[in-house]
């Protein structure tokens, strides 16, 4: 870029204080002043002509080799901003929890319980899912320059260990990068709130139910041993099995149509002692 021929009387091109009073320095042509700022390399002294038209200021150093009349020239130091250490990758780990949740809640609302193996390939799939999520974080940091830490930290307490050793990474580079774990604690937490407060009682009511089932099961083959007969055991389904002290009545039939009825009563939480039976 060619020298700007400062205009007479005026000084030459190059970085002064900025004249606006903004703290920063202007690049002045060497006949106006541009938008192009730079942060203060020195104090220079400034002054205002006889007729406060023109400003009457000391030229600053200019770096070798920049051409006085570039508005890019910076004088030393100047700031350069660091990369970021977001990234899409990184939220879609940190909400982990919250979409694992959900499914949870989903197949406990419509009381789906998969299979062991079903249950071992989801969880298969969710870490298989995270490592990936991780590589593709890790490819992006380093692209924008940032040491990553290490993508096997994963498999380590999934992914907690992870994003707490990448915000050590990052700590060191000096660039603050604690959103996402924090994100994940706290997500965390209030998952385990929510399962207290909401899940907690529907897998309540399902042990209840379950233990019903399994005092009627019960009932009917110890009738059926005792008079060779097979019968049908109903228990009220409200029953308070998990209240000790509670009693309740439950009704047998046989294939005759014969009927009887006991008391069981509720010694443990979801255990109960069976009382006389009544015909």
């Amino acid at each position: 870029m060619s020298e700007t021929v400062p205009s007479k009387g005026l000084p030459a091109a190059g970085w002064y204080e900025d004249p606006g009073a903004t703290g920063q320095l202007r690049w002045w042509s060497g006949a106006s002043w541009t938008e192009h700022l730079a942060p203060p390399v020195m104090e220079t002294p400034i002054a205002t002509s006889s007729i406060g038209r023109e400003p009457r200021v000391e030229p600053t150093f200019v770096p070798p080799g920049a051409t006085r009349s570039d508005p890019a020239s910076q004088p030393p130091n100047a700031f350069e901003a660091r990369p970021s250490a977001n990234t899409l990758p990184v939220w879609l780990i940190a909400s982990v929890i919250a979409a694992a949740l959900g499914v949870h809640s989903a197949a406990v609302a419509q009381h789906v319980e998969p299979p062991t193996i079903v249950a071992a390939g989801i969880s298969i799939g969710i870490l298989a899912a995270l490592l990936g999520l991780v590589v593709w974080d890790h490819a992006v940091l380093e692209s924008r320059g940032l040491k990553a830490a290490s993508v096997w930290w994963v498999l380590l307490l999934p992914p907690l260990v992870y994003l707490v050793m990448r915000r050590a990474a990052m700590k060191k580079l000096g660039i603050r990068a604690n959103a996402p774990s924090n994100v994940y604690v706290l997500t965390a937490v209030a998952a385990a709130l929510l399962t207290g407060l909401t899940l907690g009682p529907v897998e309540d009511a399902k042990l209840d139910s379950a233990s019903i089932q399994n005092l009627e099961k019960q009932a009917s083959a110890e009738l059926q041993k005792a008079s060779a007969t097979s019968w049908t055991v109903s228990c009220p389904a409200d029953a308070a099995v998990s209240t000790v002290g509670t009693s309740f009545v439950c009704t047998g039939t046989d294939v005759t149509g014969q009927v009887m009825q006991f008391t069981a009563r509720v010694v443990s939480p979801r255990r109960f002692e069976v009382g006389n039976v009544h015909q």
